[in-house]
């Protein structure tokens, strides 16, 4: 990649409650839109940043969300967007013009069940879910409208998922990246997944079970050091350990300065542009 990709979480809120969600920063009250335009400033006069990723919570629930997408687009850097896909048809939450600013749509798909998508959490308040049948239909608007969007899903495995053959909707439609992740531990007061948990060899079993019939597939057993977390805050976030901390703020630092102090680990970072499934990573 020329340049860094960075993950801003520009809001925790969300209309899922998924049991795996990492985005638990226990900040809920949002920067105002022009603090995130000088954020994006900074990534452009830091000049190590190429892209930027939108993430939440649900992203588009952000006030001034069409504003910054356009504004990034606007800034030269290559954006995309990872969505639960709930709102992306919904002209009051993502005007269907905003397709033509992403080279990317990322959509977090854990199950094509709709018992497990309740299980796991991912179905909004009246129990709406995004379906096999309303996932595709959200895969060829998107390209409808922009040809040239890559569409990407993430699927983190933990115990509820772990039977399942999602790999099966390549039947139906394109999917030009696929990454899996491992479910992250968490537990505090609030919040708690360890009974969701897998182990290695059971991850393993997933992505066997899981074979691409095309494109590349991504495992991450861990995100540690190699995922440039920036939270609503602004701040950068070092996730080496269950609990978050504070590398520095963007709004009172360059990027290049806070950047410098993040023990970022570059090789774990590289590698998941260039991993396959097909490669033995004993996982």
């Amino acid at each position: 990649m020329n340049g860094l990709k960075v993950n801003l979480h520009i809001t925790e809120t969300c209309n899922y409650r998924c049991r795996h969600c990492f985005a638990h920063f226990d900040k809920r009250t949002d920067l105002p839109l022009k603090s995130w335009l000088a954020i994006i400033d900074n990534f452009k006069s830091s000049k190590i940043v190429s892209a930027i990723n939108f993430a939440g919570g649900e992203p588009v629930f952000y006030r001034g969300f069409n504003e910054l997408l356009r504004y990034a687009k606007e800034s030269s850097f290559e954006v995309s967007l990872i969505s639960n896909g709930s709102l992306l048809l919904d002209e009051k939450f993502f005007p269907a013009e905003n397709f033509i600013y992403l080279s990317t749509l990322g959509i977090s798909v854990d199950s094509l069940n709709e018992n497990i998508l309740l299980k796991l959490g991912r179905c909004d308040a009246k129990h709406n879910v995004l379906s096999e049948n309303k996932l595709c239909e959200l895969i060829n608007t998107a390209k409808r409208i922009n040809p040239s969007i890559k569409i990407k899903f993430n699927t983190v495995i933990s115990q509820l998922n772990l039977h399942e053959h999602l790999t099966q909707i390549e039947q139906k439609i394109h999917i030009d990246r696929w990454k899996f992740l491992k479910v992250k531990a968490f537990d505090d007061n609030n919040f708690s997944n360890l009974d969701i948990l897998v182990t290695d060899d059971e991850f393993s079993y997933f992505i066997n079970r899981n074979k691409r019939s095309e494109g590349p597939a991504i495992l991450e057993k861990s995100t540690a050091r190699s995922y440039i977390v920036i939270d609503n805050q602004g701040n950068l976030l070092d996730n080496y350990n269950e609990q978050y901390e504070i590398v520095g703020n963007l709004l009172h630092e360059s990027f290049a300065e806070v950047f410098s102090r993040y023990q970022f680990d570059r090789e774990l970072y590289e590698s998941r542009y260039i991993q396959t499934a097909s490669e033995d990573r004993s996982f």
